[in-house]
């Protein structure tokens, strides 16, 4: 598969887009984590917004509008009915964010140390970078490889970029304790839209049952140990 790139503007993962939107105990699990780490900012930016799931809460629960930054041609017109304000670049914006989300983009991007450069260049004063990754290369599969993804990070990899890009690592830590397995079960026994592993249906239960008791583990610690995404925190 060809992957997204300023001159391949296509995105194949839509329909994870639009599966994804049934996950609303995740989704605001990570938005309210951002929020946790920055409870203070005003200026938001969503790196790779999609088709505004997460910018949704960001509005709706926080009553933050951020200024959408993506590139696919289909998933601004969701954006734009969505009432937000849309950028395709860093470079392209005046004023200095509070705050860079981006929850699961970088692992799409073949120069991601660019990228992180230009989120430290983009900050304002006292400003935060909150990525939200894909984590262990162990976990790598076949959806992986679907939706375009250059890797799965491992905290070292993480640690080296942030600061060959100029940024100070306040926070690093994985998350979805429970997502873990679930993505291991992932890897072993294939990915299937259709009622399996990764349906529509497999998603809703998961939310509904198996995020909250993976929150759970995460506070309690075990989110130092291993789990489905990284988490990080930094500033310049």
């Amino acid at each position: 598969m060809k992957k997204q790139t300023y001159d391949n503007l296509e995105y194949s993962g839509l329909d994870e887009l639009l599966n994804t939107e049934v996950l609303k105990n995740y989704n605001s699990f990570i938005v309210s984590m951002a929020m946790k780490y920055a409870s203070k900012t005003k200026r938001v930016i969503d790196f790779g917004a999609g088709i505004g799931t997460l910018s949704l809460i960001f509005r709706d629960k926080f009553n933050i509008q951020p200024l959408c930054l993506e590139i696919d041609e289909v998933n601004k017109e969701y954006l734009e009915k969505r009432g937000f304000a849309i950028v395709d670049g860093l470079s392209t914006i005046n004023d200095k964010a509070d705050l860079i989300f981006s929850s699961n983009v970088l692992e799409h991007i073949e120069d991601d140390l660019s990228v992180l450069s230009e989120m430290k260049n983009q900050l304002a004063e006292g400003g935060k970078v909150f990525l939200y990754l894909p984590a262990k290369m162990l976990l790598w599969s076949k959806l992986d490889e679907e939706v375009g993804h250059y890797r799965r990070y491992e905290y070292a990899e993480l640690k080296e970029k942030c600061e060959q890009a100029g940024l100070t690592i306040e926070k690093l830590h994985f998350a979805d304790s429970v997502g873990f397995f679930a993505a291991l079960a992932m890897k072993l026994f294939g990915y299937n839209k259709e009622g399996g592993v990764g349906s529509v249906s497999s998603m809703r239960f998961y939310d509904k049952w198996l995020m909250p008791i993976s929150i759970i583990l995460d506070n309690v610690g075990f989110k130092y140990l291993f789990g489905k995404n990284i988490v990080l925190v930094a500033y310049k």
